[in-house]
């Protein structure tokens, strides 16, 4: 995501850099803060597994991602899909308290779930104006 700022200020840039990385490093932990409060939990993998880096301010870029390679299905949902066996002949597993082995089952797909792209829009419409301003008026 990319930001313009229009800031009628008499700071030097060197002001203004250290201040806007400021805003970036705040509104960089907020979007944390909330993708981790949005974030549905099954085990609590996929929440725990979210990071920024890098962890403190005085940078001009941060990256803030979850650390599962389920993450971006629970994001955007699936659609219907097949599941075969990788590494078996067969799948397994329990329905009804029976066990049932198959070649390939026939996934229904899931519903999404987002928890990034909320918090990335709270940031956006209401985190940055605020840090933005809190900074710029002191």
């Amino acid at each position: 995501m990319k930001l313009k700022f229009n800031l009628n200020t008499e700071l030097k840039e060197k002001e203004i850099v250290a201040k806007l990385q400021k805003v970036l490093f705040l509104s960089m932990l907020k979007m944390h803060e909330l993708a981790v409060i949005n974030c549905p939990v099954d085990t609590g993998r996929l929440r725990n597994s979210i990071i920024l880096n890098p962890t403190s301010p005085g940078y001009s870029y941060y990256r803030l991602a979850d650390g599962v390679i389920y993450g971006v299905d629970v994001e955007f949902g699936t659609s219907p899909h097949v599941i075969k066996p990788v590494n078996m002949k067969a799948l397994k597993f329990k329905a009804d308290n029976k066990t049932i082995f198959a070649k390939k089952v026939q996934h229904p797909g899931t519903s999404a779930q987002p928890f990034m792209r909320p918090a990335l829009d709270q940031v956006k419409n209401i985190w940055i104006k605020r840090y933005t301003e809190r900074e710029f008026k002191k």
